[in-house]
């Protein structure tokens, strides 16, 4: 997320505390983005011990929780013993710069259905179709041909909160956007959260069915099929031409591979090889869990 102008690393600190490390006092970020992609004069938020292999390698400034600030090279650290709360006052200033600017683009072949709303930041694209009582909030673009069905919400901030020093919660503003490629349909009543640096993306002709959920950061591939009332919690990553059956669920930042299929009513909480077949909680291949079942109900018989 590029920042309309840099910010100084020492500004940073004095208004929402936390340490530098002496050689980035005077170092400016131009954008913050995540851990995985973020380069060299971007700030990248360190806040769990999953990602410590992409925190030890990567040439970005580090927000990083003081808990864990030990575990990182001490030259391009600010460490925070709040460093969530911090990403989000950090965020919430960027947020604010950005309010004045914002315009809706909707093209003049998409349509848009009586009761929705385009807010201001979205981009409605070339015959894109947007059905009654939808709601489209900024930082959202919809490809061509793309529809968002009746009552689906997408683009609102997704569920991120924060621990502030005063023993409250505080929102992190989710300032990524909603990225819904062409030819991509949300069917009815679907909820699809912005991403918190980066967007969360509906992939080019997928499918989601009615009151289906994808949370911040998530990914549903190209061509992937979702079945009514699934759900993707954070930072879920679907590959290519998935197949996911109704009501089945996801853990955050798992990974599904190309080609899986995940029966319905499945609890899926590690990731899923490419071209498998899950079922079941937690989801495991279908077969394994067919046979469990079946000496579930042999021992069920018995007694």
């Amino acid at each position: 997320m590029r920042l309309a102008a840099p910010l100084r690393l020492r500004d940073l600190a004095a208004r929402h505390g936390g340490t530098l490390d002496p050689a980035v006092e005077r170092e400016r970020v131009l954008a913050i983005a995540p851990l995985g992609s973020a380069g060299a004069d971007e700030l990248a938020p360190f806040l769990s011990r999953r990602f410590l292999a992409a925190a030890r390698s990567t040439a970005a400034i580090l927000l990083v929780d003081a808990r864990l600030a030990p575990l990182v090279p001490d030259a391009r650290r600010w460490s925070h013993p709040f460093a969530s709360w911090a990403l989000a006052r950090v965020l919430g200033e960027v947020a604010e710069s950005r309010r004045a600017d914002a315009k809706a683009s909707v093209h003049r072949t998409a349509t848009i259905g009586p009761g929705a709303v385009v807010m201001p930041g979205a981009v409605v694209g070339p015959g894109a179709r947007v059905e009654p009582n939808a709601v489209i909030y900024g930082g959202v673009m919809l490809g061509a041909r793309a529809v968002v069905g009746a009552g689906s919400v997408v683009g609102r901030p997704g569920f991120g909160w924060a621990a502030s020093p005063e023993g409250g919660i505080v929102r992190i503003p989710q300032l990524g956007g909603v990225v819904v490629e062409d030819d991509a349909e949300i069917g009815p009543l679907c909820t699809v959260d912005a991403g918190t640096l980066s967007p969360t993306t509906i992939g080019r002709g997928a499918r989601l069915d009615a009151q289906v959920h994808v949370g911040h950061n998530a990914a549903i591939g190209a061509g992937s099929l979702v079945a009514a009332q699934a759900g993707f919690a954070g930072s879920v990553r679907v590959d290519a031409g998935v197949q996911v059956g109704g009501q089945a669920g996801f853990a955050d930042h798992v990974r599904v591979g190309a080609g899986a299929r995940v029966a319905a009513k499945s609890g899926v909480i590690g990731d899923v090889p490419p071209n498998a077949t899950v079922a079941g909680y937690p989801a495991v291949e279908r077969g394994r869990w067919l046979r469990g079942m079946a000496r579930v109900l042999r021992t069920t018989k018995r007694s």
